[in-house]
């Protein structure tokens, strides 16, 4: 049983290694494909209840979600990231004064802005383009509300702590369970109040 565990960890760490190397070698490509992976098992998350109680697998909706992390969550993130990391207090980027600046901007700017476009972005790949303008007047308060309760803290963890090129692969850990909020949001076909994340 130890030497079983020893053999898990010794793989674990040969993977992280892995990753590690690629992410230095392809910023980019690695955080794209990290925020591919990290909306696809949060929508598969999300339609989990639907399909354990016998209803089909929207691969449709899955392919959308997955295609928002590939071209527009990864990238832009890679980018946002770097762009914080290098106008913020740079001559002293781990400070609580940095921190909690580069927190309320991601919260207050960057937030509504990306949350508007996650659901431009979906309206518009599901053929209705038209209904963008009202997807967004209706769902993206909801949404703040919630984000508001997830991300201050996790961002504070972020920018004190994580090293800037883990960024997208910490972001993408905690938004797994965003996502699910996320997908079962854009799926949802009232106006209303969000489902509970």
């Amino acid at each position: 049983m130890i030497g079983h565990s020893s053999g898990r960890i010794h793989r674990m760490a040969g993977i992280w290694a892995k990753y590690n190397a690629a992410l230095t070698a392809n910023p980019l490509k690695v955080k794209t494909l990290t925020s591919f992976f990290g909306f696809t098992l949060g929508d598969l998350i999300a339609q989990s209840p639907d399909m354990l109680s016998g209803k089909p697998w929207d691969y449709m909706r899955t392919a959308r979600f997955s295609a928002f992390g590939l071209c527009i969550h990864g990238p832009i993130g890679h980018y946002w990231y770097q762009f914080l990391d290098r106008t913020v207090m740079t001559n002293a980027p781990k400070s609580g004064l940095a921190v909690a600046t580069k927190t309320a901007i991601d919260q207050l700017l960057w937030a509504p802005i990306f949350t508007s476009i996650f659901f431009s972005f979906m309206k518009t790949v599901e053929g209705h383009p038209e209904q963008v303008a009202e997807e967004v007047k209706t769902k993206l308060w909801p949404t703040m509300k919630v984000n508001w309760g997830v991300w201050p803290l996790a961002h504070l963890i972020n920018f004190r702590f994580v090293p800037s090129s883990q960024r997208i692969l910490y972001i993408n850990s905690v938004q797994i369970g965003y996502n699910t909020f996320l997908s079962t949001m854009a799926a949802s076909k009232t106006m209303e109040e969000p489902p509970a994340a």
